[in-house]
C-alpha cells in the first residue's frame, strides 16, 4: 500500500526492517525463505521507483539466493516465490533502472515462465518489448508484444505501458499494413481502451 501511496521510502524502510526480523537461517524453512524473499523484492519495488539502484541490485541479489536456495517456486499465503519470480522482478527493475541491454540478457535465463499466471506473463513480454524499443529493436519488440497478446489478449487492451508501446512502433512503422497495425487495430489503440 505504501508503494502504491507514493511513500517509498516508509515502504521499504518498514520491507526491509521486517525482512531483518524474520531473516532465515542455513535451518530455516522453505516458507520461512520465500517470505523473506517476498519481502526484499516489496523493498526492491520501493527502491526502483525512488531511484535507488544500488539498493535494488543488494536486495534483487539477497532474494536471488533466497530463491535459489528454495529451488522452485511456490506460493505462501497467495503469493508467489521462488526462481521464476524473482527472474521476472529481475527484469522489470532493470528495465525501470533504463538498463535494457541487461534486461533482455536477464530475460534470456528466466527458467520455467509457464508457471507464471498468465497477466504476470505478459507483463513479462511487454518488459521485454519495452528494452527493445528503447534499443531500437522494432522487431525484437514487436514479437514480444505479439506474445503478450497471445498469453492476455484482454489485458493489452486496458494496459497503458502496452498500448504507449503500439502507438510508438505503430508510429515508427512505414508500411500501412504490418503485424504492429494489426496489433493496434486488435487492442483498439484509436478507439476508447474500455469499448
Amino acid at each position: 500500500m505504501l508503494t502504491r501511496q507514493g511513500r517509498l521510502a516508509d515502504a521499504e524502510r518498514i520491507a526491509v526492517a521486517t525482512a531483518e526480523r524474520v531473516e532465515p537461517t542455513f535451518r530455516s524453512r522453505p516458507v520461512e525463505l520465500s517470505l523473506w524473499g517476498i519481502l526484499l523484492l516489496r523493498a526492491a519495488t520501493a527502491a526502483v521507483r525512488a531511484g535507488r539502484h544500488d539498493t535494488v541490485r543488494d536486495l534483487i541479489g539477497l532474494a536471488g539466493a533466497a530463491a535459489t536456495r528454495i529451488g522452485t517456486d511456490r506460493l505462501d499465503y497467495a503469493t508467489p516465490f521462488g526462481p521464476t519470480n524473482v527472474g521476472v522482478a529481475k527484469v522489470n527493475f532493470l528495465v525501470e533502472m533504463e538498463e535494457h541491454a541487461e534486461a533482455l540478457s536477464a530475460a534470456r535465463v528466466v527458467p520455467d515462465l509457464r508457471s507464471l499466471p498468465p497477466t504476470w506473463l505478459a507483463r513479462f513480454h511487454v518488459d521485454r518489448a519495452q528494452a527493445c524499443v528503447e534499443l531500437d529493436r522494432a522487431d525484437g519488440a514487436t514479437q514480444a508484444l505479439l506474445v503478450a497478446e497471445h498469453i492476455a489478449p484482454e489485458w493489452m487492451r486496458y494496459h497503458s505501458t502496452s498500448r504507449r508501446l503500439v502507438a510508438d512502433l505503430r508510429g515508427r512503422e512505414r508500411r500501412r499494413t504490418s503485424p504492429i497495425a494489426e496489433l493496434a487495430e486488435r487492442i483498439n489503440l484509436d478507439g476508447q481502451a474500455c469499448d
